[in-house]
């Protein structure tokens, strides 16, 4: 893999400006979203731009991608022109806090900073990219209720402990939990992150599924290659 990008089977990825590189999380985000009937996406956090990318790929939406660093704002959004997507890619520098706009999205989609009042990393960009404190949870979901439409579906990715958190304040808006998607490196290994769904629907029985990335050391389960196979080149 280059330094400065990540090229994928029909879009590359520069990401040397972005405090998160390409990394699986996005990957699996972007493919294991459900999209149907998905005419507006909004990308919380963008960072590089790859879920937007993959959805994009994988849909016809009008997607818009919401980042506060303005380096990675910048990199998302000439990685979205230089794609088969451009018309239809739009990358904002904002906080989704300060973002404004009139529109409802059929689909949300957020990898968020998960870092709860823990030690803040190196670099100023990183702790942005990584780091929030009690509330933010609370005012994301806040913020996901407000554009979501009527229908819509929100998908978000984070480790067990944090979705919790993160499901507890979704709850709170009226947001109910409708599917989850528990990740594991290896078949035994504990829940590495979680994959969840959330929308305005009540009374639904919330599905769970296992997610398997390995076979063993390097080699990619058939689960991985399946969802991954029209994305990345190594398949």
């Amino acid at each position: 893999m280059s330094k400065e990008y990540f090229q994928f089977k029909q879009f590359k990825v520069f990401h040397d400006k972005c405090a998160m590189k390409v990394g699986t999380d996005g990957v699996l985000l972007g493919t294991l979203t459900e999209t149907q009937n998905s005419k507006q996406i909004l990308d919380i956090g963008t960072g590089t731009g790859l879920i937007a990318l993959i959805l994009a790929q994988r849909t016809d939406a009008q997607i818009d991608a919401v980042e506060i660093d303005n380096e990675a704002a910048n990199q998302s959004g000439f990685n979205f022109s230089i794609s088969p997507w451009s018309k239809r890619l739009s990358s904002f520098h904002s906080s989704i806090f300060d973002f404004k706009n009139d529109k409802k999205y059929d689909l949300i989609v957020s990898n968020p900073p998960y870092f709860i009042n823990s030690l803040k990393s190196e670099g100023k960009k990183k702790e942005i990219a990584r780091h929030v404190d009690d509330e933010f949870f609370l005012n994301l979901c806040k913020k996901i209720e407000e554009f979501l439409a009527d229908n819509g579906t929100c998908w978000i990715i984070l480790p067990v402990i944090e979705m919790e958190h993160f499901t507890k304040e979704a709850l709170k808006m009226g947001l109910n939990h409708i599917k989850s998607i528990e990740i594991h490196s290896f078949d035994h290994s504990p829940v590495k992150r979680i994959i969840r769904s959330f929308s305005r629907e009540k009374d639904i029985e919330p599905e769970a599924y296992k997610f398997i990335i390995y076979d063993s050391p390097g080699k990619h389960s058939s689960q991985y290659k399946n969802i991954a196979k029209d994305f990345l080149s190594i398949f």
